[in-house]
């Protein structure tokens, strides 16, 4: 599955991570405050950034959620929800004002193509947001540092 967010920690201590989420991806929908998608998101930083296979496929196991994640707090969105086909008209208009023809596809397809590479490079441009998780075992938070970052295909 394709990644749809960057997660990067903003803090952690013990019981409690904060998370900045930006979308990678134009399918990611808005982030969600539920138990699951945080304890994916989680599986995915201890698996990748912390190098900790023993927490695979625990966000697999029924009710596991609910036990590990004691709350999620969710703030400071930001460029939700993301407009794509009127970020598609933007990079149009803007290659019709650089003098490019849509005839010429091949032209256009690669103009187009850098511009939407672009706008996916700048952070600031993309659908983001604050995530604060609380977990009931420190040892979920153990190996994450502020700055670690990972990518994540977590949904939910």
């Amino acid at each position: 599955m394709s990644s749809l967010w960057k997660s990067q920690v903003e803090m952690v201590s013990g019981r409690e991570l904060t998370l900045r989420l930006t979308s990678v991806h134009p399918d990611s929908g808005a982030p969600s405050d539920s138990a699951l998608f945080a304890l994916r998101l989680l599986v995915d930083g201890r698996e990748r950034a912390a190098g900790d296979a023993s927490v695979r496929g625990r966000d697999d196991v029924p009710g596991a959620a609910e036990d590990i994640i004691e709350s999620v707090t969710m703030s400071d969105l930001q460029n939700f929800p993301f407009a794509e086909q009127a970020e598609k008209r933007r990079i149009e208009d803007g290659l019709r004002a650089r003098g490019l023809d849509s005839h010429d596809e091949a032209a256009w397809r690669a103009a187009f193509e850098d511009a939407w590479r672009d706008l996916w490079s700048d952070a600031s441009r993309l659908p983001n947001a604050r995530l604060e998780i609380r977990v009931y075992d420190p040892s979920w938070t153990a190996g994450l540092s502020a700055g670690d970052h990972w990518e994540s295909a977590a949904h939910g």
